[in-house]
């Protein structure tokens, strides 16, 4: 029993919280108690102050006022700042408050039963309503430190109680029976009243823990709803939110945003899986994140595309954009793969004409299909830009309200033997005059088409009404169409074309399909399979406008080809330029690799005399016939085979 009373008053305080909230609570109570043990005492000590020696009635109660009045006021300025006590502060107060509550009890309880000695009856009764009532009071001013309530109890009701049997008084016996009946209730209520403020508080810390906890948790799911889960870079949300806030905040700094898309990426996953994909896009990030400079944030926006904010000078952010996008062309391994991908970035700076963060959006991304235009780099948005992209905007916003199958137009443009100037093959050209812009160019609507992913259905389109008019033109004539990029890398696309070209019963060895350099360079084995999947089914594959830039010979060696269109560009500058022994050695190439050559744009009887010259087996341009109608070609064959027979 003694070890329990023990352990129970040495362990006020050791519980952090209760002991500051006992502490907090007491600041608010002490103060009453020691204004209530003051004016109690004062009474008593006026009441008695003609009976009782001037010792009882000033000297000592002089000494316990005073410290009751320092304990008074020290407790009230407390309790008037209201501050909340740490732990070791409360531990402190609540071992202080327990210490001094038996000895100040004992003091008082010894002065009033002194006092009790003295007077009439009336004095004497009073004093000992003067024990009973301030002892009561005490005990609830104490009551969330029930160590200390106790301590008061203790030393006061027993010395009370024996004091007024001392008297056989029964008025006395009575009194002290009551107060002693009253206190022990007292004291139940107040162990019970501690023990739900304790639990009160326990659960308070309870709900304050799984509030923090709960924060905890939205903040990281604020933090994983910003964060790409792969790369653990930002993702699209706060690439927008950042983009937004840079665009519209007064005192933002001056800043570029890059929109930066991996080339080849699709063959990594086709060819080795989406795991090791994923891998490959871990590994780019890291190495983005390990050269960008503080002023760069890097975003993952979905896929292969990646978002970049840099801020400060524009030329400097422009470079650091641009170094980004080269560093990924640098290999990655693997384990024991080497794998090798490209990048092609559009920039645009928000000192542009844009109006806000969804403009320069716009603007990044238009740069970027530019870049990609021109198989891979760095484009950055120019005023030029500015004023075409709305163009481009109108003729998507067209295109996408179009009916293809009566808007767009087909024409043909033959291809000769340029010894015979009989008709080979006829090349399908696209013309779309819209109800609202007019005639668009062809270029235009193809641009247009693979940025609203409409390109396959415009290839189709064109296909469809070429294989119709193929079933009633001559065995020996093939029919050439053109694949974008997009239909080249697309598998359904050319399964798509493949049905076509067998529902319409046309043999498929005369189907010629024709790529330009730019559409094969985005990804030249992939292009290779898809073009090999084509020549296995039967088509012959043409290799258009070569020469028309940065020609890489090694596309004549990597793609299964059957035939080279010679740019326009080689031609005219014939006869008497440069063209003419460019053309010359690259027809000679292509005959010791079996390969035909065709000459584009031919205009003038010199350039078809040079074509001859120098071994070009066909030619296609105006000096044989302009773009015709569909209907109108078999009149054009009638005429040429007139011409011949007359010949």
């Amino acid at each position: 029993m003694v070890g329990r009373i023990y352990r129970w008053y040495a362990r006020v305080g050791d519980d952090p919280r209760l002991a500051v909230a006992q502490a907090a609570n007491l600041y608010r109570q002490v103060p009453l108690l020691y204004g209530l043990l003051l004016i109690n005492s004062l009474a008593v000590a006026m009441t008695h102050h003609a009976s009782a020696p001037a010792l009882l009635t000033v000297t000592v109660p002089a000494l316990l006022f005073l410290f009751t009045a320092v304990r008074l006021v020290r407790w009230a300025r407390v309790a008037r700042l209201g501050t909340v006590p740490g732990p070791i502060a409360a531990r402190r107060h609540l071992r202080v408050i327990t210490a001094l509550a038996a000895p100040v009890a004992t003091a008082y309880l010894v002065w009033a039963l002194l006092l009790m000695g003295y007077g009439g009856p009336a004095q004497q009764a009073h004093a000992a309503v003067y024990l009973s009532t301030t002892v009561i009071g005490c005990v609830f001013c104490l009551m969330v430190l029930p160590q200390a309530a106790v301590l008061v109890a203790v030393m006061v009701v027993p010395a009370f109680v024996l004091s007024c049997f001392a008297h056989y008084e029964i008025m006395f016996a009575v009194i002290a029976t009551n107060v002693a009946l009253v206190v022990a209730v007292l004291m139940r209520v107040l162990l019970n009243g501690f023990a739900l403020f304790r639990d009160q508080v326990a659960a308070r810390a309870t709900l304050e823990q799984q509030h923090a906890e709960l924060a905890w948790l939205n903040a990281d799911n604020g933090r994983l709803a910003l964060t790409d889960s792969l790369t653990a870079l930002p993702n699209r949300r706060r690439f927008q939110q950042d983009l937004h806030r840079l665009a519209t905040a007064p005192d933002s700094p001056r800043f570029v945003v890059g929109l930066l898309d991996l080339d080849r990426f699709k063959p990594v996953n086709d060819t080795y899986g989406h795991q090791v994909g994923d891998r490959l896009l871990i590994a780019l990030a890291r190495r983005m994140q390990s050269l960008a400079n503080p002023a760069t944030t890097i975003y993952r926006l979905g896929g292969d595309e990646f978002g970049l904010l840099i801020t400060g000078d524009q030329d400097e952010a422009i470079a650091a954009a641009a170094w980004l996008c080269q560093s990924i062309a640098a290999p990655v391994s693997l384990g024991v793969l080497r794998l090798c991908v490209g990048g092609s970035l559009g920039v645009a700076c928000s000192d542009s004409p844009a109006g806000d963060a969804d403009a320069l959006f716009d603007r990044a991304d238009y740069a970027l299909y530019q870049a990609k235009r021109v198989s891979g780099g760095t484009c950055v948005f120019t005023p030029e830009m500015a004023r075409a992209i709305g163009d481009d905007r109108a003729i998507e916003a067209a295109l996408r309200g179009a009916v293809l199958d009566d808007e767009l137009g087909v024409v043909a443009q033959p291809i000769v033997s340029t010894a015979t100037r009989a008709v080979a093959a006829i090349e399908l050209l696209a013309r779309w005059h819209s109800p609202q812009l007019g005639e668009i160019a062809p270029e235009a609507l193809i641009a247009a088409a693979e940025r609203c992913s409409l390109v396959h259905a415009v290839t189709l389109t064109l296909l469809r009404r070429g294989l119709t008019a193929l079933r009633g033109l001559p065995p020996s004539l093939a029919l050439s169409f053109n694949l974008s990029a997009c239909d080249l890398h697309s598998p359904a696309a050319l399964a798509a074309i493949e049905r076509e070209i067998a529902a319409a019963g046309v043999a498929p060895e005369r189907i010629w399909v024709e790529v330009t350099e730019a559409a094969v360079a985005r990804d030249r084995a992939a292009a290779a399979r898809a073009l090999g999947q084509l020549r296995a089914r039967g088509m012959k594959v043409v290799l258009d406008d070569f020469g028309a830039d940065s020609a890489s010979l090694n596309l004549l060696r990597e793609l299964p080809l059957d035939t080279v269109k010679l740019d326009g560009r080689l031609i005219g500058d014939m006869p008497a330029g440069s063209g003419a022994a460019l053309a010359e050695a690259v027809v000679a190439l292509c005959r010791s690799l079996a390969l035909d050559c065709v000459g584009e744009a031919v205009e003038t009887s010199a350039q078809l005399d040079t074509l001859l010259r120098i071994g070009c087996a066909r030619a296609q341009g105006t000096l044989f016939s302009p773009p015709i109608a569909l209907d109108a070609v078999p009149a054009l064959l009638r005429d040429g085979a007139r011409e011949r027979a007359a010949a």
